[in-house]
């Protein structure tokens, strides 16, 4: 989405609210969608997060249960995928020739039908072991599942199952943080996900996610209406945009909006 003001946008101060209201509900989808991919690179990358801990017997018991899992849900996510682009592409055919998507193709909505095996596989892996490195990539696919089918409650607490797993090292534990921020804040608790963010932010090893939680933090600072506090955020992230290498580009310039749409709300 856009979040340009035009000039009879910056005539309103709700019109100015209501934008940063929908940027603050894009940008949380948009993360997830960041968190999910970059937790897929992790596993077909060669698994660096987890490859450390192959000598470990529980560890290796459990990687190899999810990569079964996880590649029973990609096939299921994959043809879903597929049947809903198929089937937008048949709306805008004007060949009435083109066939109908099968319905026994498509996603329902309804989580039991679309990923009834697949959810007490990942389920099944967390409790067996909670603080491994595959576990914790089975809480992140869960809870995606689970946020897709609108359940932030079950998506917080698989999360919160594998806290006690995470360290401040390494790659999957922060996007576990990352992640549950994110609901949090989707939940409307948006002090518990600044929290969520901070652990971020305070660790050296997750740099490559610094920017990506202090725009986190920054919009539920906006939302908490603590405009000074979201400003300073946005600044420290969006100050980057003219280095060589920004840790994240989209961060960046995300962060430069939102400090753009937030001194034309001061404005008014």
């Amino acid at each position: 989405m856009s979040t340009k003001l035009s000039k009879e946008d910056l005539k309103s101060p709700d019109q100015v609210t209501k934008t940063l209201r929908e940027g603050f509900v894009w940008t949380t989808t948009h993360s997830k969608l960041v968190v999910g991919a970059i937790a897929i690179f992790v596993v077909i990358g060669g698994g660096i997060s987890i490859s450390g801990y192959l000598s470990e017997k529980k560890e290796t018991e459990v990687q190899e249960k999810y990569f079964l899992v996880e590649k029973a849900y990609n096939d299921k996510k994959r043809g879903f995928e597929e049947a809903s682009r198929a089937e937008m592409m048949a709306a805008q055919s004007k060949d009435k020739k083109v066939p109908a998507v099968d319905p026994s193709k498509k996603a329902t909505g309804d989580l039991q039908k679309d990923y009834g095996t697949v959810v007490p596989g990942f389920e099944a892996l967390i409790n067996d072991g909670p603080k491994t490195k595959a576990a914790q990539m089975a809480a992140l696919n869960l809870s995606a599942i689970y946020i897709e089918y609108k359940k932030p409650e079950e998506a917080l607490a698989t999360l919160q199952k594998v806290e006690k797993g995470l360290n401040k090292s390494d790659a999957t534990s922060a996007l576990i943080l990352l992640q549950t921020g994110n609901v949090q804040a989707d939940k409307g608790d948006c002090k518990a996900a600044v929290d969520s963010y901070q652990k971020i932010a305070d660790s050296k090893a997750f740099q490559f996610a610094h920017d990506e939680a202090k725009l986190r933090m920054g919009l539920c600072y906006e939302a908490m209406n603590d405009s000074a506090k979201a400003e300073q955020l946005y600044t420290e992230v969006a100050k980057k945009e003219n280095s060589e290498a920004p840790t994240d580009v989209a961060a960046v310039r995300e962060a430069s909006k939102y400090l753009r749409l937030l001194k034309a709300k001061k404005s008014l």
